[in-house]
């Protein structure tokens, strides 16, 4: 049994719609209705969410694909397993880069043109965490 069979087996088990359970977890609906049509597979921040929300189906039946079957008359799974306290992440900081890159001043007739053609739309950062941050001119 996949993982998308153990969320079918859980919404049938616990007798819940598909989209009171993505309300319960907090995800989009959507994304319940991509899973179970077999579209998408769970990504781990849902199957965390599923956890969060419903403990006694542990992460060793989730996503183990040859763990013992749930049982439904207990609510627990045949090998519970403990989940340790996650430490709180660290966020990267961005570095600071003491030097300025080399300024090349533009030719006059380019800036009055470029003044006229082009705006700023926006502005990304990238982090080496692989995250991002968005600026828009307000």
């Amino acid at each position: 049994m996949n993982v998308n069979d153990k969320i079918k087996q859980v919404l049938k088990d616990k007798n819940l719609t598909p989209s009171y359970f993505a309300d319960e977890i907090g995800v989009q609906r959507s994304s319940i209705s991509h899973i179970l049509s077999g579209r998408n597979r769970p990504s781990f921040d849902i199957i965390q969410k599923i956890i969060r929300r419903f403990p006694e189906l542990g992460y060793d039946w989730i996503l183990e694909d040859e763990q013992p079957e749930y049982n439904q008359l207990t609510n627990v799974t045949q090998r519970p397993i403990e989940i340790a306290p996650s430490s709180p992440r660290k966020v990267a900081q961005p570095e600071i880069l003491d030097e300025k890159p080399p300024y090349i001043a533009p030719s006059q007739s380019s800036v009055a043109k470029n003044k006229e053609e082009k705006t700023i739309e926006r502005i990304l950062v990238f982090y080496t965490d692989g995250t991002f941050r968005e600026y828009s001119p307000a």
